[in-house]
């Protein structure tokens, strides 16, 4: 337990170490897209993290979140349109593009964030660690959820406050004519 001195000079330490990263987390923010609505399931906060990530820095996980999220996509696609999949998570993206699930811009997406999962997800020894190596695969990675989400979970708001879905079947129903979302944030 600290007292009341010691939280005081804990608050000023975060403080300025984050008022330091604000130039670069900006910087980084700047150059990301994302989908502001997504559907609410499972793995909706997963992908939403996984851009915050990348801002606030946390290269290593957000790359891995970025992973764990195509792959949960992918099972939750497959069993939407009742796709026979494989446990090769590149192998399946590449069969939704060949049930026309997906585009092959899509696929290819997903199959790039793939890429090197078993570096980061075991922490294999030729992982990279590079800082600006893994912030640039970093931002790749979301800008490929971007990619992938913004056909996937496609929408216009044609007037405002209502979403028009292209896909509503993705989307969890909150009942007569509405749908659960995520709303999301870079921050």
């Amino acid at each position: 337990m600290t007292n009341g001195h010691e939280t005081e000079r804990l608050e000023k330490q975060i403080r300025a170490a984050l008022d330091a990263e604000v130039p670069a987390r900006v910087e980084r923010a700047s150059r990301v897209r994302l989908q502001h609505f997504i559907p609410a399931h499972w793995f909706a906060a997963a992908g939403s993290e996984c851009a915050s990530m990348y801002v606030a820095g946390f290269f290593y996980g957000s790359i891995s979140i970025a992973q764990a999220y195509v792959e949960a996509l992918s099972l939750f696609l497959a069993e939407a349109h009742r796709v026979r999949i494989s446990n090769d998570c590149p192998a399946r993206w590449q069969r939704l593009y060949r049930e026309k699930v997906v585009s092959s811009a899509v696929s290819e997406a997903a199959v790039s964030v793939l890429a090197d999962r078993n570096d980061f997800h075991h922490l294999n020894k030729q992982i990279e660690r590079e800082y600006l190596k893994l912030a640039a695969r970093s931002e790749e990675c979301v800008r490929h959820l971007h990619t992938i989400e913004s056909e996937v979970f496609a929408y216009t708001i044609d007037v405002p406050g209502k979403l028009t879905l292209r896909n509503p079947r993705y989307w969890p129903s909150g009942g007569e004519g509405t749908a659960q979302v995520n709303l999301r944030q870079l921050w």
